[in-house]
């Protein structure tokens, strides 16, 4: 653990060279952020994640009240003269002075530092004359701060230089085009205020009014590491509980079993891809898909490997003409263990950052756009089931479908034409392919090529053309319609029941 008065001192530092460098944030220098996430120093954030990870390796600083300066892995000498490193202050024990209980500055001798618990005195250089002590020329002294201060700006010019060249790779936000990079993007915005001379108040009234549109940051991890070290502190600190059965204390350890959310949630969390060709959750890498034809279909990845999840004997693998017209003879996925997938996973570090080309992706990576933070827990990879799905989701999206498909609700409905020809285009179910209306009884053939030629010289503004699809087996007539809303009204719900 930090000793809190390093910490105090090291936030005081930084607030002074944030104010003087007219910023609003600083950059977190934890072992786990290491000088990645921007935050405001008055939070208690920064301050707890150096408490309880301290400082990250190679990071110095050195400083007094007057003038502060960081230096990224530079060896630099406190105000007394003595080396000074941060990494070096206690990662695993506090700092104290001897003979004071007291925090002093990092590097001050402390009031008994002249000699030792036995009474003798130190023979160190700190009995001479400081390092300052031996310039006595005015003008010598006058050179050396001169050095001092270039060396410093050079270091922060450095520090710059290596931000921009980050940001000259790393997209302005994920799903933009691959040439939107930040700094890009920045040198474009600050042309336009040059080319039209927008002062620098509307200039940043503007940036934040497009702030707050763009997309927010989904990184769901910075949000979850917190929580992450909470849970990990509750599974290594076990309380003393007493067990009224056995009639003893046991050491209780609080986990978390599984997380509960959507289908969209499940990818957030667990860090999996769910959309796309590889969605299936369960198949990962495995996944059997299909990509539909564009217009007039409906251009729709679906997966029809449902199949496979039957007994070897079931007549359905065999009924190709209701599914994908191909028999189904394979077996249900491979299930794989959580130490199989940790094992996978542990390697994540290695893959490139963005903004640089990727290799062709292992088998079972291309399934994960991330690796969960609850991955750290030790006991995460033993769980059968660590992500739960909504069942009140699932159930709301199912019966509106279910619903708008048997009355053949206009926006609800999933039988349509574009449906229609998607059967077609796999070439099932003959009986329900949809036609052209009156395409058999119209015989007037130049008709028809007049109107094709006619619409598509309209464009967009043409007349959509209207498909006839033939009634299938869950379609319901308008009597059927309304006994379906009778018994619906009939039906007593107890007090307090809510519908949705």
């Amino acid at each position: 653990m930090m000793s809190e008065g390093v910490v105090a001192r090291f936030l005081k530092a930084a607030t002074a060279e944030m104010i003087r460098n007219n910023q609003k944030e600083i950059r977190c220098p934890c072992r786990r952020c290491k000088l990645t996430s921007l935050m405001d120093p008055k939070d208690d954030m920064v301050r707890d994640h150096l408490l309880m990870r301290g400082f990250m390796d190679g990071y110095r600083w050195e400083g007094d009240e007057d003038d502060y300066e960081f230096v990224h892995g530079i060896s630099t000498r406190n105000k007394e003269g003595g080396d000074q490193d941060v990494e070096d202050l206690g990662h695993d024990q506090d700092v104290e002075d001897p003979g004071d209980d007291h925090d002093h500055n990092v590097g001050d001798p402390g009031p008994d530092d002249g000699e030792d618990q036995d009474g003798g005195h130190h023979e160190d250089e700190d009995d001479g004359p400081s390092s300052m002590d031996w310039v006595q020329d005015p003008y010598l002294q006058e050179l050396l701060l001169k050095q001092t201060s270039n060396a410093r700006a050079a270091a922060r010019e450095k520090a710059k230089m290596d931000q921009l060249e980050v940001d000259a790779v790393t997209p302005l936000y994920e799903g933009c085009r691959p040439e939107d990079t930040r700094l890009k993007v920045t040198l474009m915005a600050l042309e336009m205020k040059v080319k039209h001379k927008m002062t620098d108040t509307s200039f940043n009234d503007n940036m934040s009014f497009w702030q707050e549109r763009l997309p927010k940051g989904n990184d769901i991890n910075l949000y979850m590491g917190l929580l992450k070290e909470e849970l990990a502190t509750l599974w290594d600190t076990p309380a003393n509980t007493w067990d009224a059965a056995a009639e003893e204390y046991f050491p209780m350890r609080a986990a978390l079993l599984t997380t509960v959310h959507d289908f969209l949630g499940y990818g957030y969390v667990a860090g999996q891809v769910v959309h796309g060709f590889n969605a299936c959750v369960r198949c990962m890498d495995d996944t059997t898909y299909r990509q539909l034809d564009r217009d007039p279909g409906s251009s729709k990845t679906v997966f029809m490997g449902h199949r496979r999840w039957l007994r070897d004997e079931d007549p359905w693998r065999k009924r190709k003409d209701l599914f994908d017209g191909e028999d189904e003879p394979r077996r249900r996925p491979r299930t794989r263990s959580g130490e199989q997938i940790d094992e996978l996973l542990k390697n994540w570090k290695e893959c490139p950052p963005p903004g640089k080309k990727r290799k062709a992706p292992e088998p079972l990576l291309k399934v994960w756009k991330t690796r969960s933070v609850f991955w750290d827990l030790p006991y995460w990879k033993i769980l059968r089931v660590p992500h739960s799905l909504d069942v009140m989701h699932i159930t709301k999206n199912v019966c509106e479908s279910l619903l708008g498909t048997l009355l053949n609700m206009p926006e609800k409905t999933k039988d349509g034409p574009k449906a229609r020809y998607d059967l077609q285009s796999i070439g099932i179910r003959e009986e329900l392919h949809a036609g052209r209306p009156n395409d058999d009884d119209d015989d007037d053939d130049d008709d028809d090529e007049a109107e094709d030629t006619q619409s598509r010289r309209k464009g967009k503004n043409a007349k959509k053309i209207e498909y006839y699809c033939p009634p299938a087996c869950f379609t319901l007539s308008q009597k059927e319609i309304e006994q379906f809303f009778d018994c619906l009204l009939g039906v007593k719900l107890p007090y307090g029941t809510r519908g949705r």
